[in-house]
């Protein structure tokens, strides 16, 4: 079977085509840690389709656009658009979609480098109370070594 056909209707995770799609890309080195398909019809230039989400081991995602015919009308890799020679010969379209993620993998690993993650304000670090935790230390053995120093002062000021 060359062409993969998705049922729009019912489409899930756990279709066929679905399966049939991440074995053939696990066949061509991609391997599928995780996938989505959107809850609900979405419309664009005149088609209706719904997204299947394919999440790849280094983080890099392809997105199949499928019309109600259940054909894939459009391919996102990484959120650009693929355009695709092979369109009737699904098997050969994953092959380069495969290739176009092994091509654009050390592009795509360099962006998510680049990108800073600010954590959630539910997480807060040690640092802030650490250090005035430590400035309230430093001033208390300063107070110390000088009370110190005065005593020494104090007795050899007294005669002998």
């Amino acid at each position: 079977m060359k062409n993969i056909l998705f049922s729009f209707e019912d489409m899930s995770t756990k279709d066929k085509a679905a399966k049939q799609a991440i074995k053939y890309f696990a066949r061509a080195g991609a391997n599928v840690i995780a996938q989505d398909v959107s809850a609900s019809p979405k419309r664009s230039s005149g088609v209706s389709y719904r997204e299947m989400t394919l999440t790849m081991s280094d983080s890099q995602k392809v997105v199949f656009r499928i019309k109600q015919s259940g054909d894939i009308f459009q391919v996102l890799v990484n959120g650009s658009v693929l355009p695709i020679r092979n369109q009737d010969d699904h098997v050969a379209a994953i092959g380069e979609i495969v290739k176009s993620l092994d091509a654009g993998r050390s592009k795509f690993q360099k962006k998510l480098a680049r990108a800073l993650v600010k954590l959630p304000p539910s997480v807060r670090t040690a640092a802030p109370r650490m250090e005035v935790a430590l400035t309230q230390k430093r001033d208390d053995l300063k107070e110390a070594i000088a009370a110190v120093r005065g005593e020494i002062a104090a007795l050899n000021a007294q005669p002998a």
